[in-house]
């Protein structure tokens, strides 16, 4: 791969965004329910938490989110990066597969070929 100075086309295939969006959402959505359970459990257990203001406790609370949501989106693009690369490679040795096969095909039939003319030429020669 070129060095990243050398690239000029760096937007990305149309199906990482909805990818994307879905980890995110997913990963909101986990880091959300767990933010929120963990909020229940410190307002009713620690005092120093009752105290901060709600504009701080949905700080909190947006942060887990985001944190969640940029872990599982880029998770789900690395998944589909991957799947994409090896497939990829699957078609790679498919393609080198089937052009050694047809090479291998085509050497046998040169041969053949070649045979059936030996073959021919020595009847003719039988026959003179």
């Amino acid at each position: 791969m070129p060095p990243p100075s050398n690239v000029t086309n760096i937007t990305p295939p149309d199906a990482i965004a909805p990818i994307a969006f879905n980890g995110f959402a997913s990963g909101a959505f986990r880091f959300g329910s767990i933010s929120i359970a963990s909020h229940l459990a410190l307002n009713s257990l620690h005092p120093v938490y009752r105290g901060l203001t709600v504009q701080f406790k949905v700080f909190i609370q947006l942060s887990a989110m985001m944190l969640g949501g940029c872990i599982f989106a880029e998770k789900r693009v690395s998944e589909y990066n991957d799947v994409v690369r090896r497939r990829n490679r699957a078609l790679e040795r498919s393609q080198r597969a089937w052009s050694e096969e047809r090479e291998l095909r085509e050497r046998i039939d040169r041969e053949n070929v070649a045979g059936a003319r030996a073959a021919m030429l020595s009847r003719e020669e039988e026959e003179k």
